[in-house]
């Protein structure tokens, strides 16, 4: 049995659930913001460990035949929303929330990946930290509120520099959602350096690039296909910036020294699934950038057939067994 932890318009999560059918395998699918409105969960607890039932969509599931859990993308419950009273709204998101992430830390399952295991390799700088001890080239990084630091590294760079977000790239403001790309720094952003006081900025010198190389790593096999962001004026500095079908994508050959790095990069992680993301310089070399412990992934496989990241996923969940489990 493998339980797909994640939202109603995850598309993603249906391209998946294909291949799952073609084989036959077993499954529920928990969209949370369901839950507790439309999903029926208990937890019993006690000296003999831990058992109860998920009943969801007219199914009813024991915990105890969950084999793998794939945590794809949850989102919060949509049962407050009918609530007038604020504080009565807080308290079902609060305990709706705090049910789920104590069910996710006692179930004995196999994980694609563990949630906190994600929260946690989100960090960018701790990202950045362990891609370099282990012998990744990354960026030289500078993360500061200090408008003179940020001005000296820009300064000291030559005013090639990029700026990104850490975590939160989208603003939201009423009904427009704004989305925050890495953006190369303009000599007339100089003059607003003191802005950075008002929260923590993260500064890179910019790196030239022949392409761009997005590696999926499912367990112990990585699959590596250029972005041939260079051919699009918009996508230059930022290649989400366009609609992923609009850039050429080609399969590419990972050296096998970079690739073991990219395998053991999740080993140190704890996790079962990381996109990660590097510029290829024109000199040959690999800089890494990030990586995403949740990342995106079906529209590699739909514009590069021949990259079969949902079988090596379905594989995994059906196996169970991650390298860093053994």
């Amino acid at each position: 049995m493998i339980l797909i932890v994640t939202n109603k318009q995850d598309y993603t999560a249906d391209f998946l659930i294909l291949e799952l059918r073609r084989r036959g395998v077993d499954y529920v699918r928990f969209n949370t913001e369901d839950f507790p409105q439309a999903v029926d969960l208990l937890i019993e607890i006690d000296n003999g460990g831990l058992a109860g039932q998920l009943r969801i969509y007219n199914r009813s599931v024991a915990l105890g035949e969950i084999h793998s859990i794939w945590y794809r993308r949850p989102l919060p419950s949509e049962s407050a929303k009918q609530l007038m009273d604020p504080g009565a709204r807080e308290l079902v998101i609060t305990e709706s929330r705090e049910t789920l992430e104590g069910l996710w830390r006692t179930m004995p399952c196999f994980w694609i990946s563990h949630p906190d295991s994600i929260r946690t390799a989100e960090s960018k700088l701790l990202q950045l930290k362990t891609a370099s001890l282990l012998g990744f080239t990354i960026p030289r990084t500078l993360v500061t509120n200090s408008p003179h630091a940020a001005e000296s590294f820009y300064n000291r760079n030559a005013g090639q520099v990029v700026y990104k977000p850490q975590r939160y790239g989208r603003v939201i403001r009423g009904d427009t959602v704004s989305l925050i790309y890495t953006n190369l720094i303009e000599e007339y952003h100089v003059e607003h350096f003191a802005a950075v006081q008002l929260a923590p900025v993260l500064f890179q010198p910019y790196v030239p690039k022949m392409v761009e190389v997005r590696v999926v790593v499912v367990g112990d096999r990585a699959f590596a296909v250029e972005l041939r962001s260079q051919e699009i004026l918009a996508a230059r500095h930022d290649w989400r910036r366009v609609d992923p079908s609009e850039l050429p994508h080609v399969v590419h050959e990972l050296p096998s020294e970079v690739e073991a790095k990219c395998i053991n990069l999740l080993r140190v992680l704890r996790l079962a699934f990381g996109a990660i993301d590097f510029i290829l310089t024109p000199e040959g070399e690999y800089i890494f950038l990030e990586i995403n412990p949740n990342g995106q992934w079906a529209w590699i496989q739909q514009m590069c057939p021949d990259v079969h990241i949902r079988e090596a996923l379905v594989d995994l969940l059906i196996s169970g067994t991650a390298s860093h489990e053994r």
